[in-house]
């Protein structure tokens, strides 16, 4: 059996670990791996982790260099035929730790690379440390395209999978309720989205704006809604587990990033037959997934007034909206995670 040791900042909070305990539970079903997790941080929420693979999350209190012996310390025990690392900053301290090791490594972007990692001086060092890597697995084209050629030339696309568990499309009248969900972070601009449903408000005021999720913006977000007088008509949620049934039955889906790897929260809104109306942000995401007035729509980023006018045109045009809707539920054939995972399994 093939020994795989996935290695993340943690397993539970974001994207990348929800797709990262996704590849590693479908692996750890089969008969032809061993699969372990070793995580830099324990998370209060953890993802589901089947019982086949071992965990080991260490407190997070090491400091970097701590962090990259003790990732060398534990490969060096458990001596796996393959590592895989997610996020840029986990592929940096991975590609350190295993110098002079003969092993298949694996690395993944999970966002932005221009944005994350792409300041100067650790631009380069990046470009040096990936040379080491067998393989490079990005979520878009335009974040492979963003590599120099050399890189490029041992990179993969693959995208996020959708959760096999999601309710089925809502097919009765909708609520009222305007729904975003993601991790609270500068980078999702949700004062663009506030903005634009203030602008939504005058028109129907018997609509309703609910963000769920937590982060490190959460104070400045209750702020803002404060600020705007729009507490009574704007409700911020924290992360839930059953989010999916939760919001199923909402009018839209709205995404206001300044830039993204591959949302999770987009594809599954898509999957779920929300109406989806996100930005065109990088690194090509959502462009990558939605063809505009077809399966969602595409909006510039940072434009609250065009923001404003796809929701309206989601609320004037009910029957576009059910079309739509039926349309992005395609994203669970398209992303089915066994589709996904053998993808992985060819590069494993």
């Amino acid at each position: 059996m093939k020994k795989i040791v996935f290695i993340s900042n943690r397993l539970g909070g974001g994207g990348a670990e929800r797709v990262l305990t996704m590849i590693a539970n479908r692996l750890a079903q089969t008969q032809e791996y061993t699969v372990s997790v070793f995580a830099m941080n324990k998370c209060e929420k953890n993802y589901y982790v089947h019982e086949a693979i071992h965990v080991t999350e260490l407190d997070g209190t090491a400091s970097k260099l701590q962090t990259i012996k003790l990732i060398r310390k534990h490969i060096l025990i458990e001596k796996p035929d393959v590592i895989v690392a997610f996020e840029y900053h986990i592929n940096m301290k991975v590609l350190i730790a295993t110098l002079g090791m003969k092993l298949h490594i694996i690395i993944s972007e999970r966002n932005d690379p221009a944005r994350k990692g792409g300041k100067p001086g650790l631009k380069q060092l990046r470009n040096l440390l990936y040379r080491k890597a067998d393989c490079l697995v990005c979520q878009t084209p335009d974040a492979k395209a963003y590599f120099p050629q050399f890189i490029q030339n041992r990179t993969v696309v693959i995208p996020n999978p959708i959760k096999e568990d999601l309710p089925v499309r809502w097919q009765g009248k909708r609520n009222y309720e305007i729904v975003s969900f993601c991790r609270l972070e500068k980078q999702k601009n949700l004062p663009l989205l506030i903005d634009a449903f203030a602008l939504v408000h005058k028109d129907y005021p018997e609509y309703k704006l609910s963000l769920y999720g937590d982060g490190s913006e959460k104070n400045r977000i209750e702020t803002y809604i404060l600020k705007k007088s729009l507490q009574d008509c704007i409700s911020l949620h924290g992360s839930i587990i059953d989010i999916h049934e939760k919001i199923v039955d909402c009018a839209m889906f709205v995404s206001s990033s300044d830039y993204e790897g591959l949302s999770n929260s987009m594809i599954e809104a898509m999957a779920l037959g929300l109406p989806c109306i996100v930005t065109d942000c990088p690194c090509g995401g959502a462009r990558m997934m939605i063809d505009s007035y077809v399966n969602g729509i595409l909006v510039p980023v940072g434009d609250a007034q065009a923001l404003y006018e796809a929701i309206k045109y989601v609320i004037q045009n009910p029957e576009k909206a059910e079309f739509m809707s039926k349309n992005g539920t395609n994203m669970r054939r398209n992303l089915a995670v066994g589709k996904i995972v053998s993808e992985w399994e060819t590069i494993i």
